[in-house]
């Protein structure tokens, strides 16, 4: 049975952690890298008095990795680094480390404060009204005052550095893992599937747009109203998808399902679609919440719990980023 990706397996976290260190003294950033179920992988580089206290609090702890959690969790959704605020109102930020749409891990860094314009960031985690919050920083406010400042440009540019340094560790995981299931599946004696296997019109499918996509994903439910794949072998997986909308099932889940490895179910997918998964999985939730919108009275909140989204901001977020608006405003335009 297929197992999800081990960021160890395709990266010596000893070398890491020596380049991670050298990286928090060249920055005067804290760094640490995260498995994709956020637990540390590595010692936390250059960690901040004033944040080392706080994670040492055994009540302000959790606020600090509910924290982590929020910000690796939208870095994942976009893709892309993720600057934000925490709740003590530090600058964080967060680089996924992604494998062929798969979640990995994740390079979280940060511990700092910006000249200005530093409401301009997002604050993940909104804790204003609790007084241990105010009285922890009051009672602390020296160690904060000697936070290093940074431009918001500086931080642009390390987030940009950070997340080549992502790539890199993805280009060398993918190489290892193809390398890897050849080696077994030589010695298995089965042969390799390729492209040859699948009809020829799911082969190099032009991509679609987002609105097409899903409306061709319907098209071929079949009577029972279940999507029917062109590659059956996926089948299993597709159905699991469809069977969960209230969860966000991660590749190695559904790996799991067709015994396969989560990078070339990953290569399968895209040939079945026509585009990453991770972009068809995005649309068939908001086009689940379209349906949810057009054919109920929940709330918002109520349809974003629904579809499993953490908070209803994201939800909103996504659907205004695919839609080009907001739920409320989708919702009011297809009534009479």
């Amino acid at each position: 049975m297929a197992k999800p990706l081990e960021i160890q397996r395709v990266l010596d976290l000893d070398k890491w952690t020596t380049l991670q260190e050298k990286i928090a003294l060249a920055t005067d950033l804290a760094l640490v890298l995260v498995d994709y179920r956020g637990k540390p992988l590595t010692p936390h580089s250059q960690v901040k008095p004033f944040c080392r206290l706080a994670r040492a609090h055994p009540e302000l702890a959790v606020y600090c990795e509910k924290c982590d959690a929020r910000g690796a969790l939208e870095a994942v959704r976009t893709e892309k680094p993720f600057i934000y605020r925490c709740h003590f109102d530090i600058i964080d930020m967060a680089i996924p480390i992604m494998v062929e749409e798969h979640y990995v891990g994740a390079i979280m860094a940060g511990e700092l404060l910006v000249y200005e314009h530093q409401s301009d960031y997002e604050q993940v985690l909104k804790l204003d009204d609790l007084p241990e919050i105010g009285s922890f920083k009051t009672a602390h406010e020296e160690l904060l005052a000697d936070y290093p400042h940074f431009e918001p440009e500086q931080l642009e540019r390390i987030a940009a550095m950070l997340a080549q340094l992502s790539e890199y560790i993805v280009t060398e995981a993918v190489k290892k893992e193809e390398l890897l299931q050849h080696c077994q599946e030589n010695v298995a004696g089965n042969q390799t599937w390729t492209t040859q296997n699948v009809p020829a019109e799911t082969v190099l499918a032009p991509p679609q747009s987002e609105v097409t996509q899903v409306e061709s994903l319907v098209q071929r439910f079949g009577e029972n109203g279940i999507y029917q794949a062109q590659n059956h072998q996926l089948q299993p997986a597709i159905d699991a998808v469809f069977a969960n909308q209230g969860e966000h099932l991660d590749l190695g889940y559904l790996a799991r399902q067709v015994n396969l490895s989560p990078p070339y179910l990953s290569r399968l997918l895209r040939i079945e679609f026509g585009e990453p998964f991770s972009r068809v999985y995005a649309n068939l939730k908001i086009y689940w919440g379209k349906e949810l919108l057009t054919q109920s009275d929940l709330s918002v909140a109520e349809i974003s719990d629904t579809l499993g989204f953490v908070e209803p901001s994201y939800f909103i977020r996504s659907f205004k980023k695919i839609t080009g608006t907001t739920p409320l405003k989708w919702r009011q335009g297809q009534r009479p």
